[in-house]
Order: structure tokens, then C-alpha cells, then sequence
């Protein structure tokens, strides 16, 4: 009784390992499609802002955060949601948001609130820099835990949701260098309240990725 028991368990996380594999599989599909051009653009943003044009960084920039809209409601409407699709989204977001951020801290784009915001910019972009590394760490500390035993990775919270928008805000004002100096430090004062919220969200919701 205690070995077909065993078998019993032993089967049943067999059954689970396989189905954790199949849903991590790399599918080509029409979301997952969307989301590769978002890490394309998220290079040509890049370019741009190095090469000082602005205005054409800030529209690519648009176009490929709409992009993380697009591919969630195609996979969803398509049924085509997926494990892999979800962590390649994530990755996608990080990809486009950090290196540009720290592109446009580099050519000086955040210092016009110099005097609104104290040791301007960081106390915005540490937060949002710690946070894309949490991410990372979470999905690779995930993915090397998941090689042992299944478990479901932690969905998205509701502020986690809206929070990427609450950092691509100010980076959006900061390269157009448009409205007034206020909103560009009100837009990232309340990115700083996003992300210690979201922060606190995710570690009360998925803080097992690392500790289970």
C-alpha cells in the first residue's frame, strides 16, 4: 500500500513536471510574435536616444509600450496565453524600460526638475531599477526551482499591472521634453509610490518564488 502510494505521488508530479514543460515551450505565435517586435523597438529607442533624436525616440517608444497592451489582449482573444508568453512579456517590459532609462539619465533628459526632486533622478530610477531586477531574479530563481518541482508563478497584482505605465511616464515627458517641470516630478514621485506598493504587493503575494 505504502509503495503504490508512493507511485501514486511519484506519477502524479511526473504528470505535473510535464505539464510545467509544455506550457514553458517557446511557441511562435501571434502574441508572442508582438511581443518580440516590443524587444526590437525597445533597441531602436535606444539608438535614437544616443544618437540625441528625441522626438523619434519618444514615438517608438509609445508604439512599443502599446504593444504590451496588444499582445495580452491577442493571447487572450486568441486563447493563446501560455507560461512562456507571460515571462516573455515581463522580460519584454524590463528590456524596454531600464536600458532607456539609464540612456536618458546619461544624456541629462530628468535634469530640468533638478530642483523639484532632491538627488534627482534617483529616487525614482533606483526604485525602478531594483524593481526590473527583482523581476529578473524572480523569473530566473522560478525557472531554476521549477527544474525540480512544479509550482504556479506568481500573476501579476493589480498595481503591478498599472505600475509599468507609472515608470514609463516620466520617461515618456523626460524625452519629449514637453509640459512643465512639476508634472515631470509629480509623474515621478508617484512612479516612486507605485513601486513600494507594487514591491509590497509582490513580496506578500510572491515572495515563495524565492523563499518556498
Amino acid at each position: 500500500m505504502k509503495a503504490t502510494g508512493r507511485n501514486l505521488v511519484e506519477n502524479k508530479e511526473r504528470m505535473n513536471n510535464q505539464t510545467a514543460n509544455k506550457g514553458l515551450k517557446s511557441v511562435l505565435n501571434i502574441p508572442n510574435t508582438v511581443t518580440t517586435v516590443r524587444v526590437v523597438l525597445s533597441a531602436v529607442v535606444a539608438v535614437l536616444l544616443l544618437n540625441s533624436q528625441f522626438l523619434a525616440a519618444g514615438i517608438v517608444l509609445i508604439i512599443a509600450a502599446c504593444t504590451d497592451w496588444l499582445d495580452g489582449f491577442l493571447a487572450r482573444k486568441l486563447n493563446l496565453s501560455g507560461l512562456f508568453g507571460s515571462l516573455f512579456d515581463m522580460v519584454a517590459d524590463e528590456l524596454l524600460f531600464m536600458p532607456n532609462l539609464i540612456i536618458a539619465i546619461i544624456m541629462g533628459l530628468f535634469s530640468r526638475v533638478n530642483g523639484l526632486m532632491p538627488f534627482n533622478p534617483y529616487p525614482y530610477a533606483v526604485p525602478a531599477v531594483a524593481g526590473g531586477v527583482a523581476v529578473f531574479s524572480g523569473i530566473i530563481t522560478y525557472l531554476l526551482k521549477r527544474r525540480r518541482r512544479h509550482f504556479e508563478f506568481p500573476t501579476p497584482t493589480g498595481i503591478a499591472k498599472v505600475n509599468f505605465w507609472f515608470w514609463l511616464a516620466p520617461l515618456i515627458l523626460a524625452i519629449f521634453r514637453i509640459g512643465p517641470d512639476w508634472l515631470l516630478a509629480t509623474m515621478m514621485y508617484l512612479a516612486i509610490i507605485s513601486t513600494i506598493l507594487t514591491f509590497y504587493s509582490y513580496l506578500k503575494k510572491g515572495s515563495y518564488v524565492f523563499t518556498g
